[in-house]
């Protein structure tokens, strides 16, 4: 009777969320429905679990409810939208959430994820944005991450723009965070040259090629990729390449020109120093 009148408890939601996720007989999306007819969908019933783990309680539960394992499932789907969508509803229910962190952990979730840095862009985008939320201020994430070759797969996400610079923009926002915290680990940065790959990225901004690919989050991305360098160059991370380094100074000039909101006066002060005392 309560539930007639209230509606099925969050709990109830997400289950059954999962079970029309996982159920091949409905329908992808709404682009395979008769026009005006009204259906549920595998990608509806994915947002609307989106929904329900923004609620730090109902994150938590996942577990509790034995929703992890069927989730990071989904990661596999031979659906890219599914394997999106699974990508996007891990990284919202870790994110701030030290216990649901926690349980991704116990079922290595990072591992997964790690696994689909070379998926399709549009999936990537998401996994990047999964791996952010996870490895925020949880060194235990990042040792696992580290360990299933995490760095190496993360360099690569910088180098390639052929379908635009979203992956690039997530992978400096989640550096520019990490450099930030206390007593990180800095050797997968080195070894993989972070850096050089930034520089390299602030080199191409003017290329006529790369400009047409220009979408919405293109300014931002400008000034995430210049904080991060910022932040490496300054804690002396991955900067023994006198290339790098040499190309870096010739571009801080047009960089601070373009972009002076990047950084703040003395941020760009303190790395104009930086360089010219390496």
């Amino acid at each position: 009777m309560i539930d007639a009148i209230l509606g099925p408890d969050d709990a109830s939601l997400m289950l059954d969320s999962m079970t029309a996720v996982k159920d091949t007989s409905l329908p992808l999306d709404d682009r395979y429905l008769s026009s005006g007819k009204e259906s549920n969908t595998r990608v509806t019933a994915f947002d609307n679990l989106e929904l329900l783990v923004e609620q730090i309680d109902n994150a938590s539960n996942l577990d509790v409810l034995k929703l992890w394992p069927p989730l990071l499932s989904m990661l596999s789907s031979p659906e890219a939208e599914l394997r999106r969508y699974a990508a996007w509803v891990i990284g919202t229910a870790v994110q701030n959430n030290p216990k649901a962190q926690g349980h991704l952990l116990q079922y290595k979730g990072v591992k997964k994820l790690v696994e689909k840095l070379d998926d399709v862009y549009s999936v990537r985008t998401k996994v990047l944005y999964a791996l952010g939320c996870q490895l925020n201020q949880f060194p235990a994430g990042v040792r696992q991450f580290s360990e299933v070759g995490g760095w190496k797969k993360l360099r690569t996400c910088i180098d390639k723009v052929d379908e635009g610079t979203e992956c690039q923009r997530r992978v400096a926002f989640f550096l520019s965070n990490y450099l930030a915290e206390e007593g990180i680990q800095t050797t997968g940065l080195e070894e993989n040259h972070f850096l050089e790959g930034f520089v390299n990225i602030l080199e191409k901004e003017t290329d006529p090629d790369l400009l047409e690919k220009v979408h919405p989050h293109d300014n931002d991305h400008l000034t995430q990729t210049i904080q991060a360098v910022n932040l490496l160059v300054s804690k002396r991370i991955d900067t023994t390449s006198p290339d790098t380094l040499s190309k870096l100074t010739h571009l801080l000039p047009k960089l601070k020109s373009q972009s002076p909101e990047a950084l703040d006066n003395s941020q760009w002060t303190t790395l104009e120093n930086s360089l010219s005392s390496l």
